[in-house]
């Protein structure tokens, strides 16, 4: 969706103790530009804790209060940086009289813009009526009108009372799981089929989307801009002549809140079902590290278990390289440029190995009376087949699956 303007925003930024001031005002920043936003004023406050009645205390507000009066452009949103409840979103927007909403409400916003998938749309929807009922009273709950922290993809466009919006979210959750059990189906068939699944997953806006594009050959949307896909794809490629699934997930951002996880919990259990991770991180990025740890820390929370290599995108930039290698602490770790193109042959090769430690290299001397049983076998478990044909037997080469090495043993020769 583009817009024929940008909104102006004021951007109000709570700084705790254990804040990282610089990073998260860019990443908020970047999120409202996202959202085709523009911040056109910027307040700062620290704070110990927040102020149970307005986040940030009746003398910011005033002080907020008068900086939007005298603006010399028209502030359409005030978007606060930690999340706020019922009463304090109420008390701000009678003080400010202007539209208040969160970085909740801003990512959710982004991601009402970014959803094109049937079931991307209701995951949105249900979770900004999941939110709209946790932080709104009933007498601000409807959001009228258009722009930032007011779209949504669904029927209602949030537009609605208390109860509808209960009776809404029924039907949402019972379409969603209609197709979670649809995936689940599809799922179950391509582990009975046992292909080999590599999961990208990364902080937002690190490269992902644009990283399966030049593996898989494929066209997933891909932009500078944060959470700029959020459906997941999965596409199929050959790696080493053994077919390989990728998967293409939804980014990651620090302080992701739980309902935005537990939203897309269906979608990212293709994560949890891969043989491989891959950590898709932006080497530009002063915060590079942090992004690994969040990205980690939430893959932990998911229950994934399988391997992980660490992807340091955008190594094209020669001046970042200056602080490679980064630590890995025994995670393996790959360096490559996907907008180039720039060693993607040392990341297949490292999936190659991660692969290949599922399959084995064998010899088979079969028979002329077993082998149509064997061929069979072999056509349907094995790859890189190839045959010759003696006078008393047939000596096969192949590389089959580990798990299915058992059917062969009694052929097997060295």
């Amino acid at each position: 969706m583009i817009l024929d303007k940008l909104e102006n925003v004021a951007l109000i930024y709570l700084e705790k103790p254990q804040s990282n001031p610089e990073g998260e005002i860019n990443e908020l920043k970047e999120l409202i530009r996202s959202a085709h936003g523009n911040v056109a004023l910027f307040l700062r406050q620290s704070r110990n804790f927040s102020d149970p009645k307005t986040l940030i205390g009746s003398g910011k507000v005033q002080e907020l209060k008068l900086a939007l009066e005298n603006s010399d452009q028209k502030i359409d949103v005030a978007i606060f940086s930690q999340q706020l409840d019922s009463l304090q979103r109420k008390n701000l927007e009678e003080q400010l009289h202007v539209d208040v909403i969160d970085v909740v409400d801003l990512i959710l916003d982004i991601f009402a813009l970014r959803a094109t998938s049937a079931e991307g749309k209701k995951q949105v929807e249900l979770a900004q009526l999941s939110y709209s009922l946790a932080t709104r009273s009933d007498k601000n709950f409807s959001r009228q009108g258009g722009g930032i922290g007011t779209r949504g993809p669904g029927e209602t466009k949030l537009e609605t009372d208390k109860r509808q919006a209960r009776t809404r979210m029924h039907r949402l959750r019972a379409e969603l799981d209609e197709i979670a059990r649809q995936r689940a189906t599809t799922r179950k068939k391509r582990l009975e089929n046992k292909v080999f699944t590599v999961a990208l997953v990364g902080y937002t806006n690190a490269g992902k989307s644009t990283l399966f594009n030049k593996i898989t050959g494929n066209n997933v949307y891909a932009d500078d801009r944060l959470f700029a896909t959020l459906d997941t794809t999965v596409r199929k490629c050959s790696v080493n002549g053994i077919d390989v699934l990728f998967c293409d997930t939804v980014g990651f951002i620090r302080n992701l809140p739980t309902l935005l996880i537990d939203a897309f919990k269906s979608t990212l259990e293709e994560v949890t079902c891969a043989d491989l991770i891959l950590n898709v991180c932006d080497i530009t990025d002063n915060d590079v590290e942090t992004h690994v740890a969040v990205t980690e820390q939430i893959l932990n929370e998911l229950g994934a278990t399988a391997p992980l290599v660490r992807v340091y995108n955008k190594c094209d930039k020669a001046a970042v390289l200056q602080n490679a290698p980064l630590s890995g602490q025994g995670t393996r770790c790959v360096y490559v440029s996907a907008l180039l193109g720039k060693n993607l042959d040392a990341l297949l090769d490292v999936v190659e190995s991660y692969l290949m430690k599922q399959y084995a290299k064998i010899t088979l001397q079969v028979p002329y009376s077993d082998n149509g049983n064997i061929s069979g076998l072999l056509q349907k478990y094995g790859v890189q087949i190839s045959a010759k044909y003696l006078d008393e037997f047939a000596l096969y080469s192949a590389t089959v699956k580990r798990q299915y090495l058992t059917l062969f043993l009694p052929y097997i020769v060295i």
